[in-house]
């Protein structure tokens, strides 16, 4: 007998650490490079793809210093591509098994109610999970995501794109379980950094940019949905509404519940075709509304606004 489906799990704030960072940040550094030593990230070269290109480094876990350093090196460069993510991680002492079956929990509490979509400068095409590298995206409409997959919004070519998964590694090599963690993140190419409403054109711009007010939309948590517009429905029709969104959200969480919002001006026709076909599994989007978990996302604008005094210095 299959087993029955439930809603996904609550956000146990009060048991979690909500910590922000920079995962990482690319900029152009020259033809002939050389890297400077850093206070606490790490840097990567990537060799241009022609023999006359330019030179990227990707600075890993920077801090303040970090970013200081590297604008006076290389003369305030442009910010090519950004990452910032938001760990969730358990605030008590654990054992190993009781700390992984709260990650686990948190995994799937965030999968089920992440909602980033609305607050997006481009529309996320591609929705769904990913069992490993190179996988397909698998839509998440109908089903809930496991603490296996990656959780992504939006293509990797896209000027934006969001993720969620358990993180156990970290470029490539094994973390200890003590320093697992649930990660969300925000990745911003070139084309959204340089936009006038994210102004992280240059390097500089990091040490006193506005992360609290400019990234808590993008980790957006919802509490549960709601019906819209209640009071104008009849008992009969309002009780039917409750049933189907009762049902949709413990078959697949916020994935059943369409964006509230237009498509916007770069969404590809490959886009279209997946956010038609996403709809079509979707609730109507006139009848119901989701309602924001106002205690999370108050510890995720706290975590930015941390990062916010740390750059600041």
């Amino acid at each position: 007998m299959p087993k029955k489906s439930s809603p996904p799990p609550l956000l146990q704030c009060d048991r979690l650490k909500f910590a922000a960072k920079i995962d990482y940040v690319t900029v152009p550094v020259g033809r002939k490079p050389g890297v400077p030593p850093l206070f606490d990230g790490t840097a990567k070269l990537i060799k241009p793809k022609f023999r006359d290109g330019m030179w990227m480094l990707t600075l890993h876990d920077p801090t303040r210093m970090d970013i200081v350093r590297m604008v006076e090196t290389y003369d305030n460069p442009m910010v090519m591509e950004l990452e910032v993510a938001v760990d969730l991680s358990p605030k008590d002492s654990l054992t190993t098994e009781d700390r992984s079956a709260l990650l686990e929990e948190t995994f799937k509490a965030v999968a089920g109610r992440l909602r980033p979509e609305d607050a997006t400068l481009w529309s996320y095409g591609s929705r769904g999970g990913v069992n490993a590298v190179g996988s397909p995206v698998m839509p998440l409409e109908r089903r809930q995501a496991h603490p296996g997959e990656q959780v992504i919004y939006g293509n990797r070519g896209s000027f934006m794109q969001a993720k969620l998964y358990l993180k156990t590694t970290d470029q490539g090599a094994d973390l200890p379980p003590s320093e697992h963690v649930v990660r969300m993140e925000v990745r911003l190419r070139r084309g959204a950094c340089m936009d006038e409403r994210l102004a992280l054109d240059r390097l500089q711009d990091l040490l006193g940019y506005e992360y609290r007010a400019t990234f808590t939309k993008h980790f957006r948590i919802i509490l549960e949905p709601a019906l819209r517009n209640p009071g104008r429905l009849s008992a009969e029709e309002s009780r039917k509404r409750e049933k189907k969104m009762l049902t949709a959200w413990a078959t697949a969480g916020v994935a059943k519940f369409p964006a509230d919002d237009d498509q916007r001006e770069d969404t590809t026709i490959l886009d279209l075709n997946m956010i038609q076909r996403r709809r079509r599994t979707q609730l109507p989007l006139g009848h119901y509304k989701l309602m924001r978990d106002q205690v999370a996302n108050a510890k995720i604008g706290s975590a930015l606004m941390n990062l916010q005094r740390r750059m600041r210095g």
